[in-house]
C-alpha cells in the first residue's frame, strides 16, 4: 500500500510517484518491517523517512508541536548518514518521550545532516502505540538520491 502524508493510496507505479510527489509503502520482511519512501528532493526524503519511521511506532493525532530538537549528524556516506539519522531520531524520540510529527532537514551533504524535529509528548491516552522499533538496519538498504523522485528502501528491526 502506498501512502502519502495525507493518506492517499496508489499502486507502485502510480502517477503521483512518477511525478515526484512524496509517499511511502510498507512491506513485510521476515519478521521485520520494510519501508520504501520517495520524495522530490534528498532533504525531503530524509525528513519524510524519519516521519514515516516515527509513525510506524506511534499513531499520533494532530495537535500543537510542543517538543522540539535540533540535530546535527555526520556519517561515512549517504547510506550510513541515512541509517544514523533515522536511528538518532528514534533515540531522541525515546529520550525526549516524544513522537515526531514534523521534520525539516535544513542542510544535507553526502556526509552531514542538520534537521529540526517537532512533535508531541508521548501520551498513551491520546496516541496509539503500534510497535517497538529497535533500530533501522543497514541490511537491504537501498538509497537513490539522483532519481526523480529520490527514494530509499530500508528495513526496521522490530
Amino acid at each position: 500500500m502506498n501512502r502519502s502524508p495525507e493518506g492517499a493510496e496508489g499502486g507502485a507505479d502510480s502517477t503521483a510517484e512518477r511525478s515526484g510527489a512524496e509517499g511511502y509503502r510498507a512491506f513485510d520482511h521476515t519478521g521485520d518491517l520494510g519501508l520504501e519512501v520517495w520524495a522530490p528532493t534528498p532533504e525531503r526524503l530524509f525528513a519524510l523517512a524519519a516521519e514515516v519511521v516515527s509513525a510506524q511506532a506511534v499513531e499520533s493525532h494532530s495537535g500543537p508541536a510542543v517538543v522540539r530538537r535540533v540535530l546535527s549528524l555526520e556519517g561515512d556516506g549517504p547510506e550510513d548518514l541515512l541509517v544514523h539519522w533515522l536511528n538518532t531520531s528514534l533515540l531522541e524520540s525515546e529520550l525526549g518521550h516524544a513522537v515526531w510529527t514534523r521534520i525539516r532537514v535544513t542542510a544535507l551533504t553526502s556526509r552531514r545532516l542538520e534537521a529540526e524535529l517537532e512533535g508531541q509528548p508521548l501520551d498513551r491516552s491520546r496516541q496509539v502505540f503500534l510497535r517497538e522499533i529497535k533500530a533501522v538496519s543497514h541490511h537491504h538498504l537501498d538509497l537513490d538520491l539522483a532519481g526523480t523522485p529520490c527514494r530509499c528502501r530500508l528495513v526496521l528491526d522490530l
